[in-house]
């Protein structure tokens, strides 16, 4: 506490000690390693050359000794948890939640990867990967997470300027943005063509944008620069700031479609399933 604080007086207000008897076991542990571990400066006492090397060792033993118990806690549910998802479900909602995930089990270390190639756990050397779509795969255990829905998104300002709101038939002029990697065989056009067949909407527009994750879309609507289709499972969030607005309040699309976790049919890891739990606690929790 005196090397970390630099002064006797405040490390021994800390430890709820007088300042001379923090000095004299000072002394005393000086007197039994015969090594100087202080200098005393003027208001001020910082350890030697010898001190920190001391200091140094110490915590580090501290440090190795505290992982030890937090193991012990958590009975051995430590190491590595390697997670593949859709770019853009890990960006918008998995990264802001992954925090409390870490917290929970200090132990475990996550790395987490994103991309639109088909699940392979075993090549990936993937725990667990997150998908969007339905995806039958031979050795792989699915397990839904949580159903999605969509509608058309953009910045007030492109829904002020085509006088959008609730006039879908002004989508005429616009440009619409795609996610044409939104799940495995695509046709690019999918959301769209799903939404305006639902809603019996007839759009020719001005031009298209296509994207390989719905989070460049969204990046293009939210700088006025057209139309996404949203899912609102992701931008729940920019809905609510107002950074986003769905024109067409009564116009929301149930997906056919949602997020599922893909593991080895098996697998009983505890890491595994501390976070197959933890996901599922925070999808129930967002509604």
């Amino acid at each position: 506490m005196v090397a970390e604080k630099g002064s006797i007086a405040l490390a021994a207000r800390i430890l709820c000690l007088t300042p001379s008897a923090v000095s004299h076991r000072i002394r005393h542990l000086e007197r039994e390693l015969n090594i100087p571990l202080f200098m005393r400066l003027h208001r001020k006492i910082v350890l030697t050359a010898e001190g920190a090397h001391l200091f140094q060792k110490i915590t580090l033993s501290f440090d190795l000794l505290s992982k030890e118990l937090l193991d012990l806690k958590h009975q051995g549910v430590v190491g590595r948890l390697n997670l593949y998802s859709r770019p853009s479900f890990a960006q918008a909602w998995l990264a802001p939640r992954l925090g409390d995930f870490l917290d929970r089990y200090p132990g475990i270390d996550v790395c987490l990867s994103t991309g639109n190639d088909l699940i392979q756990l075993d090549e990936l050397g993937v725990d667990i990967a997150i998908n969007f779509g339905h995806l039958s795969l031979p050795g792989l255990t699915c397990t839904p997470l949580m159903n999605e829905s969509i509608t058309p998104v953009c910045s007030a300002h492109y829904a002020d300027k085509f006088g959008l709101l609730n006039h879908p038939e002004r989508l005429q002029g616009c440009r619409l943005l795609h996610d044409h990697r939104a799940w495995q065989r695509s046709s690019g056009n999918h959301e769209w063509q799903q939404w305006t067949e639902a809603f019996a909407i007839s759009v020719t527009p001005a031009s298209h944008l296509y994207c390989d994750q719905m989070a460049l879309a969204v990046t293009t609507a939210l700088h006025h620069g057209g139309v996404a289709m949203g899912r609102m499972r992701l931008l729940e969030e920019k809905l609510q700031s107002g950074s986003l607005v769905a024109p067409f309040p009564d116009k929301i699309l149930a997906s056919p479609y949602g997020y599922a976790l893909y593991t080895q049919q098996g697998s009983h890891w505890p890491k595994v399933q501390l976070f197959t739990a933890w996901i599922a606690e925070q999808a129930g929790s967002q509604g």
